[in-house]
């Protein structure tokens, strides 16, 4: 699919629990064009689960890092995730795309029964389909709760940025995924069904896409500091030092036997993943069940634990499905690591979505 052009550069914010992604691009040539990146890293108790903890100290801290930086560029996007966001797929009969928020005002207690004057309801479209002569449109509507969307545009404009629009990483994703034709220069994803799975540090943001179609989003409360914590559990290292130590595996998808402290700390962290991966093999069962066609084709590693040793190896065993680490997409010139500024890359992209 064609890429909106967008000849404005643009700073795209994402929102992580260790780290703020920021990428400055613009859509221009039927390519995403990244021209800086930054990866701030946050303090505890700053960001959490998409709630700021600490505005002052957050806003100072990206305030000064584009300052130091030279960036001068104030249009910006956000992009955020949280497990408080609560996503529902559901089906009305078509209506026109102008029409749809009206309906669904219209219907929003049944739709949408927890406490909807909360949350800001963003309605994707999904698709259109033709059920007992009747035609529907398939909707996923994404809840965001006021205060989140509040804190963030919030914090942009004490940063002294002109914030435009507040995305939600799944559909960042969907959208990258949908302008690309390839991943790493070999996986076609043209009419492929893609798990794409964010190993996060605080927790792993699971989406299920079609052709820029969110099927399944979920956000499990499994992430890098998971592991990091359990190896506390066991070992009398400092924080930085288990981090260390899991990154120094040299495969986490071979078992290790060996009665060594190494050994250990690789059947920890396996236990732990395969704690997550049983987690996800639930949702991947519930998206099956749902249609006799639904298959899942790849899967997709991104994020910070996708960096240790035989990650994709372990999620391909686990799942009998080819899974891979993102390394590159077709259609996005970057010279940083596309795993960790994909949700930002992904922000930078503006459609035609359903108008509020």
């Amino acid at each position: 699919m064609k890429l909106p052009s967008y000849k404005k550069k643009i700073l795209s914010i994402d929102f992580g629990g260790k780290e703020v992604k920021i990428v400055e691009g613009q859509v221009l040539n039927k390519a995403i064009n990244i021209k800086k990146t930054f990866a701030i890293s946050l303090p505890n108790e700053v960001y959490r689960d998409g709630e700021i903890l600490d505005e002052n100290q957050l806003a100072s801290l990206i305030k000064d890092y584009l300052k130091e930086n030279k960036v001068r560029t104030e249009l910006a996007y956000g992009v955020i995730n949280s497990s408080q966001i609560i996503t529902r797929n559901i089906s009305l009969p078509r209506v026109p795309e102008r029409e749809i928020p009206s309906v669904i005002k219209y219907q929003i207690e049944d739709l949408f029964p927890l406490a909807p004057e909360d949350y800001i309801i963003n309605p994707l479209i999904l698709g259109y389909r033709l059920e007992d002569e009747v035609e529907k449109i398939d909707l996923l509507l994404v809840g965001t709760p006021k205060k989140i969307v509040i804190d963030h545009l919030a914090l942009m404009k004490e940063i002294g940025l002109k914030p435009l629009v507040l995305d939600y990483q799944s559909n960042s994703m969907a959208k990258l995924l949908e302008y690309n034709s390839s991943i790493n220069e070999f996986y076609n994803i043209r009419d492929m069904t893609i798990a794409s799975i964010d190993l996060g540090y605080i927790n792993t943001k699971l989406c299920i896409i079609n052709n820029g179609k969110i099927l399944v989003s979920r956000v499990l409360d499994i992430g890098l500091k998971t592991l990091i914590d359990n190896l506390a559990s066991f070992f009398d290292y400092s924080l930085e030092e288990r981090e260390k130590k899991i990154f120094e595996i040299e495969d986490i998808s071979h078992d290790s036997d060996d009665f060594n402290d190494y050994s250990r700390i690789v059947n920890i962290a396996r236990t732990s993943m395969d704690d997550l991966m049983e987690k996800i093999n639930v949702i991947f069962r519930f998206y099956i069940s749902r249609d006799t066609g639904n298959i899942i084709n790849y899967i997709l590693l991104q994020g910070g634990l996708s960096n240790i040793n035989g990650m994709d190896n372990l999620f391909s065993n686990y799942f009998n499905t080819p899974s891979i680490r993102l390394l590159s997409l077709d259609n996005v010139r970057i010279e940083d690591d596309i795993s960790k500024f994909s949700n930002a890359a992904g922000g930078l992209i503006r459609i035609a979505e359903v108008q509020r």
